[in-house]
């Protein structure tokens, strides 16, 4: 066999492993609406570390699914982690009484929630985007076993 022909298929092979392994290790996404406007918008491109035990940190880009057959998948932020108690007052998240910092985010100061306890094994996820009608950015509790990624980068697309 030629130099050359071993070498194409050596970085075949190459390319062959690396695209195995980036499997069990990364995965894709692309953003449907705008719910995490300004960050993401629609049709963006993401890449997100694949995550078996998922160790919650305030502020991860997550995407997650829903224990429906066959699932959704949703892109949002962790905002508040297990044992912590979280409230919005006209527009802003408080931690256990603590007004959160988001500098990701948009504002909506018609929207209040009562204060809600965050279980252990679960996180509160909600878009950045809150001037979209409540139900478009706000999901809630979600397991962190149904957590399957975190947002590692994304390209935004021309349009």
């Amino acid at each position: 066999m030629k130099l050359r022909t071993k070498i194409r298929l050596s970085v075949l092979a190459v390319i062959a492993g690396l695209l195995l392994i980036a499997q069990f290790f990364l995965r894709t996404h692309i953003v449907i609406g705008e719910s995490m406007t300004p960050t993401l918008r629609s049709r963006d491109f993401c890449l997100m570390r694949v995550i078996r035990h998922y160790q919650p940190r305030r502020g991860d880009i997550v995407v997650f699914r829903t224990a429906d057959d066959p699932p959704l998948f949703f892109i949002k932020r962790v905002i508040a982690l297990p044992g912590e108690a979280i409230n919005i007052d006209r527009g802003v998240v408080k931690i256990n009484g603590a007004p959160l910092a988001e500098p990701y985010t948009t504002v909506n100061p018609d929207w209040n929630m009562e204060p809600t306890p965050v279980p252990a094994s679960k996180v509160f996820v909600i878009g950045d985007n809150r001037d979209l009608p409540r139900e478009d950015y706000l999901l809630g509790l979600v397991a962190t076993r149904l957590v399957d990624g975190r947002l590692l980068l994304y390209w935004r697309l021309k349009r």
